[in-house]
C-alpha cells in the first residue's frame, strides 16, 4: 500500500538532485567563462601597457632625433625658412609594424601671446596684430583686452573687452586669472570670450613662449601674414615667393613688389627663429602615442627641451 508514494518521493528526490547538478554545472561554466574573459582582459591590458611604454620610449627617441636634426640643419644658418631640412616631415616603419611620424614647426612663425605683457618690446604692434587676427577669425578685436588682463598681476579689467577676477569669480565653477605669462595657448579656453570654435580657429597661429619674440616672415602662415597688414592675395603671393627664394632680411621682404602699397610696420619681424615645436606620433597596433615638445635652439648650437605634452590612446 505504501510502495507507490515511496517511489514518487524517490523520483522527486532524483529530479531535485538532477536540477541541482544542472545548476552547479551551469554556475561552473559561467564562472569559467568569466574567469577566462578576465584573464583575456588582463593579458590585453598588459599588452597595451607594454605597447604604450614602448611607444613612449620611441616618442622620446623621436624627440631626440628631431632636436639633433634641427641643430644640424640650422648650424651656421643666417636665416630660418621652410626650404631647410628641418621643415620636412619624416616617417619610418620599424620592425613589428611600428610607425613613427615626426614633424617640426617654427613657433616664431606665430603671434606670441606673451608679447602682450606691458614689459614686452613691441607690445603695441603685437596687440594690433592680434586684433587683426581676431577680426580675421570673425571675433571682436577688443577680446585682446581679456587676453592682456589674463596675464596682468593686477587682476582687473583694463578695457571694454577685458575681464578681471570679478568676472571669473562669478562663473560656475569660479576661478581667477593666471596673473602670469601664458605657459600654453590652451589657457585661452579659460579667457573671457574665447569659445571652443574660436580657440580652434586661432590656435594654429598663436604660441606662448617664455619671452617676447619676433615673427619669422619666412615661416609665418597666411593668417599671420594677413595680421601683419597684408591682404589675403598678398599673403598667398608671399608664401609662393618665399617657397622659391626665402627672404634673407626684413628689408628684402618689405621691398617685395608683392607688398606695393601695403603699410607694414617692421617692428617685431625677423628672418630667424629660436623656438620650435617637435610633434612625434607613434602607432603600435591599437596604441597611439603622441609627444609635442617645445624646443629652443641655443646660441651654442645645442637644442634643449622647454616643455613636453603627452597624449596616448590605447
Amino acid at each position: 500500500m505504501n510502495a507507490r508514494p515511496t517511489c514518487a518521493a524517490a523520483r522527486h528526490a532524483r529530479g531535485v538532485a538532477l536540477l541541482i547538478a544542472v545548476l552547479i554545472v551551469a554556475l561552473l561554466a559561467t564562472a569559467s567563462t568569466w574567469l577566462a574573459w578576465q584573464q583575456t582582459l588582463a593579458i590585453r591590458r598588459s599588452a597595451d601597457m607594454l605597447a604604450s611604454d614602448r611607444a613612449w620610449a620611441l616618442a622620446l627617441g623621436g624627440e631626440a632625433v628631431a632636436a639633433q636634426g634641427l641643430a644640424d640643419s640650422l648650424r651656421g644658418a643666417t636665416r630660418v625658412d621652410l626650404t631647410q631640412p628641418w621643415a620636412r616631415p619624416q616617417r619610418g616603419m620599424l620592425d613589428g609594424g611600428v610607425l613613427i611620424i615626426g614633424a617640426i614647426t617654427d613657433l616664431q612663425g606665430r603671434i606670441n601671446l606673451n608679447g602682450l605683457t606691458a614689459a614686452a618690446p613691441n607690445q603695441a604692434i603685437t596687440r594690433w596684430r592680434l586684433q587683426r587676427l581676431l577680426s580675421l577669425a570673425g571675433a571682436q578685436p577688443d577680446l585682446v583686452d581679456a587676453v592682456t588682463d589674463w596675464t596682468n598681476p593686477v587682476p582687473v579689467a583694463s578695457g571694454p573687452g577685458g575681464a578681471g577676477d570679478n568676472y571669473y569669480l562669478g562663473l560656475t565653477p569660479p576661478y581667477r586669472t593666471a596673473a602670469q605669462p601664458f605657459v600654453s595657448v590652451s589657457s585661452l579656453r579659460l579667457v573671457r570670450g574665447f569659445t571652443q570654435p574660436l580657440y580652434a580657429a586661432l590656435a594654429p597661429d598663436l604660441t606662448a613662449l617664455p619671452q617676447a619674440t619676433a615673427i619669422n616672415i619666412n615661416t609665418a602662415p597666411v593668417a599671420v601674414l594677413q595680421a601683419l597688414g597684408l591682404s589675403a592675395q598678398q599673403a598667398q603671393a608671399i608664401v609662393a615667393q618665399r617657397a622659391r627664394a626665402p627672404f634673407s632680411s626684413v628689408a628684402q621682404f618689405l621691398a617685395s613688389p608683392v607688398l606695393a602699397g601695403a603699410q607694414i610696420d617692421p617692428s617685431g619681424l625677423d628672418v630667424g627663429s629660436r623656438f620650435f615645436l617637435s610633434s612625434i606620433e607613434v602607432r603600435d597596433g591599437r596604441v597611439r602615442s603622441g609627444l609635442d615638445s617645445v624646443l629652443e635652439l641655443q646660441s651654442n648650437g645645442r637644442v634643449r627641451v622647454l616643455l613636453r605634452a603627452r597624449n596616448a590612446t590605447p
